[in-house]
């Protein structure tokens, strides 16, 4: 993936603490102290109590009770606190994707509105940039496979720009974020055909489809591109939202749209769990307390069996499967002991199931160590924790417990397809990485004021964090540029932030990346100062530049990529400074210069003919020294315009206010006065406003048409 820089969706090891925080960190830290002493006192007086074969007094047993409480208040702040410190605006993952969305519309043809809601939202960390593929790959589809092309979507009685939105809402249990299009939808029946003409089982309705779209290996494309067709993409965005014990869902109709939904629980705190511990055989095992939905006792009878071996019972009047956990993790069943079953019923994502155990602990707080992937071997075991007493358990996982249970596809299958898929991908991205980057321009550390200190270790990984946020903010300066081009604060905004990235890339040492931003910034500077006019043409340079530059930071510590040749060259040509228009400085610059004139401003011109007024072209040198050239210009353009209208100005007047006009100007204007009248006129303007030198010839365009 190209759009999106590994910098910037890869897990950082730090993060931006609030003082807040670190206050009340510093708070609980004392009270642990605190009960860390009374603790050691109790200590003592338990030793004294039992060398003299003595009770405690009443004051040792309020000590441990106050104890007890400050330590269980102690370890509930901590947790909460964690889990608040680790929270992240989700509008700030949700920024990644404006460059990536707006390239494929430009590649694909499409005419998007890109729109967030609920970027305020606040999610882990660890689910913010989890997160990141999964949604990239939903808006992709939605672009590339729903939104339809402006024609199509005008025959079809839609507005020519489609939309996609990316909401985020915050429940009390869980975090719900869709992506919704109005496009075309999902053609139920073709995906149908589809699946069957890929050998895959049929059926009917929204989780029909989304079973066969999550599928490893299938797609509805008819080719492969570089944005879909391999089959990659919805089954990991289902992969990533259970890793979450999240869900996925599909929602929408054919010619009006489709909308995915993710409902992921929240994260309790980092590896903290309230759980149900229990004991199913030799063995002690906690499951998550939120998925437990009863505990009971069954006889026997109860018990109920179909085909010879599938076990199930009735409770709440729906049918539940028993299935015995010792069984389902590759041990010998538990079995019935007591004269009755004893069953925990657990929640999964669409259907319950009940496990035989032999003996329910009670609830507890535990802390949960996850295991390494290549220690994990029996599905089902989601990690180890310490139960009370120093005792050693394992947590479960409740949907692999599930998925064992009804002999679904295990994820582990699910993942070699992709990866496997995702191979040959990887490979051609490669490819295309390698022609972009043939050729290019070695930078010069004199161009853009290099250093050549070298930094620590820890300066640079600060220059580099701070570089990200940078970039981040530049990209989306530059995406407003686009989209709000009259805005004035997004040109200024985007060159602050060039101007920081290319100090970053300096102290860096990454001379063809610093270059790069140094010819950036001039060309930001052109448009501010109004030399250069703000074109489709030079916003698609600047967004390449952008992305060249967000490739160098990718490469970082490491030499930064070379310039593609055209972007070099197209950079070169803009950032000089012969292509900028020239300061008009003297009536010699003026002779030449033809207005160019608006429809409106010729037929303007002409009607003032047909009015008999006279259309003059005068010019005005200013004398150096007495006034600022743009008030003496700004002047004397208010005074022609008493006597008469001003048609058209060299330089032009956003230009005049700018400053950017020299010593003189060239008017083209109509007025009613005799050329005698206008003679003595501009002789009293050069007396008031002394000028060096004017003159003025009457235009003749359009007269013979008048006549």
């Amino acid at each position: 993936m190209t759009e999106i820089a590994q910098t910037e969706r890869r897990s950082v090891d730090r993060m931006h603490v609030r003082i807040e925080h670190l206050d009340k960190l510093l708070s609980l830290a004392g009270e642990v102290i605190i009960t860390s002493a009374n603790l050691q006192d109790l200590e003592r007086r338990a030793q004294d109590s039992a060398a003299k074969r003595i009770p405690l007094r009443g004051e040792s047993l309020d000590l441990i009770k106050t104890s007890n409480e400050a330590s269980r208040r102690i370890s509930q702040d901590l947790h909460d606190l964690v889990m608040a410190i680790r929270l992240v605006r989700i509008g700030d993952t949700f920024r990644l994707f404006r460059r990536p969305v707006r390239d494929l519309c430009r590649s694909l043809g499409r005419d998007v509105e890109l729109l967030f809601e609920g970027e305020e939202t606040l999610v882990d960390k660890a689910l913010a940039e989890r997160l990141v593929d999964p949604l990239l790959h939903l808006l992709r589809n939605a672009v590339d496979h729903g939104i339809e092309s402006p024609l199509e979507r005008t025959r079809a009685g839609k507005p020519a720009r489609g939309r996609v939105t990316v909401t985020a809402r915050d429940h009390e249990h869980t975090t719900e974020i869709t992506v919704r299009d109005d496009g075309r939808g999902i053609d139920e029946d073709a995906v149908r055909r589809a699946a069957a003409e890929a050998g895959a089982a049929a059926g009917s309705g929204a989780d029909m489809v989304l079973d066969i779209l999550c599928r490893p290996g299938f797609s509805m494309a008819d080719r492969v591109t570089s944005t879909s067709g391999r089959g990659v993409g919805l089954d990991l965005v289902r992969e990533v939202v259970g890793e979450f014990d999240g869900d996925l869902r599909l929602e929408g109709e054919p010619g009006r749209g489709a909308l995915f939904r993710m409902v992921i629980p929240k994260l309790r705190a980092v590896n903290i769990i309230d759980a149900l511990t229990l004991r199913a055989g030799r063995r002690l095992y906690a499951l998550p307390i939120e998925r437990v939905v009863a505990s009971l006792g069954i006889p026997p009878d109860e018990i109920r069996t179909a085909f010879g071996r599938d076990r199930f019972f009735t409770y709440q009047g729906d049918v539940v499967a028993v299935r015995d956990l010792e069984e389902l993790l590759g041990a010998e069943p538990v079995g019935v002991e007591k004269g009755e079953y004893s069953l925990v019923v657990v929640q999964g994502k669409r259907r319950r199931l009940a496990l035989v155990i032999s003996e329910f602990m009670g609830p507890q707080k535990l802390v949960h160590m996850p295991l390494d992937s290549y220690i994990r071997r029996a599905s089902g075991v989601a990690g180890t924790a310490i139960f009370t007493g120093g005792r050693l358990g394992l947590t479960l996982d409740i949907d692999e417990l599930i998925e064992s249970a009804f002999g679904s596809t295990s994820s582990a299958v699910s993942r070699a397809g992709r990866a496997r898929d995702a191979e040959g991908a990887v490979e051609e991205e490669a490819g295309e990485r390698a022609e972009e980057q043939i050729g290019g321009a070695s930078g010069s550390r004199a161009a853009t004021g290099g250093s050549s200190v070298h930094l620590q270790e820890a300066d640079a990984e600060e220059l580099a964090r701070e570089l990200r946020q940078n970039m981040g903010a530049l990209q989306d300066a530059l995406l407003n540029m686009e989209s709000e081009p009259d805005k004035e604060d997004h040109l200024n905004d985007a060159f602050r932030r060039l101007h920081a990235v290319k100090g970053n890339f300096t102290m860096l040492e990454s001379d063809p990346a610093a270059e790069t931003a140094h010819h950036l910034e001039t060309v930001l500077d052109y448009l501010r100062a109004g030399r250069l006019e703000s074109t489709q043409e030079r916003m698609d340079l600047l967004l390449d530049g952008a992305g060249y530059l967000s490739r160098a930071l990718e490469a970082l510590p490491g030499p930064a990529p070379e310039r593609p040749v055209e972007l070099a060259r197209r950079l070169r040509e803009e950032a000089s400074a012969e292509g900028a228009p020239r300061r008009i400085a003297s009536a010699g610059d003026l002779i030449g210069r033809a207005f160019e004139l608006s429809p409106t401003l010729e037929l303007q011109t002409l009607c003032g003919l047909k009015r008999g007024e006279r259309i003059l072209e005068s010019y005005f040198v200013f004398r150096p020294g007495r006034q600022a050239d743009f008030l003496v210009a700004y002047l004397l353009l208010r005074r022609l315009g008493l006597q008469g209208n001003v048609l058209a100005t060299i330089p032009s007047v956003d230009e005049i206010e700018r400053g950017d006009c020299g010593s003189a100007v060239k008017v083209l204007w109509a007025t009613q006065m005799e050329e005698p009248e206008v003679v003595s006129w501009l002789e009293r303007l050069a007396d008031r406003y002394n000028l060096t030198e004017h003159g003025s010839v009457a235009a003749t365009v359009f007269r013979n048409a008048v006549e």
